[in-house]
C-alpha cells in the first residue's frame, strides 16, 4: 500500500477533515487547496470512496501523483 496524496480545491481544511475516513488526514492548506494523504484500506480508498464523498460536500479535488 503506497501514500496518496490529493489536492482539494476549497481553503476550508476544517470541513475537508469532516468528510475523511481515518485512514486519510489533511496535510496542509494552500493558496491552491487544501492537501490530503492517506493509505487505500479495503473500500476506504482514494477513487471509490474519498474523492467521490468530498465531491458529495461540493468539495472538488484530483490525485496530485508527483
Amino acid at each position: 500500500m503506497s501514500q496518496r496524496r490529493a489536492l482539494i480545491k476549497t481553503q476550508d481544511s476544517r470541513a475537508v477533515a469532516r468528510y475523511l475516513p481515518s485512514n486519510y488526514v489533511v496535510l496542509e492548506t494552500t493558496e491552491a487547496g487544501v492537501l490530503i494523504s492517506g493509505k487505500d484500506n479495503a473500500g476506504w480508498t482514494l477513487d471509490d470512496y474519498v474523492l467521490p464523498r468530498l465531491a458529495s460536500g461540493l468539495y472538488f479535488g484530483e490525485e496530485v501523483t508527483a
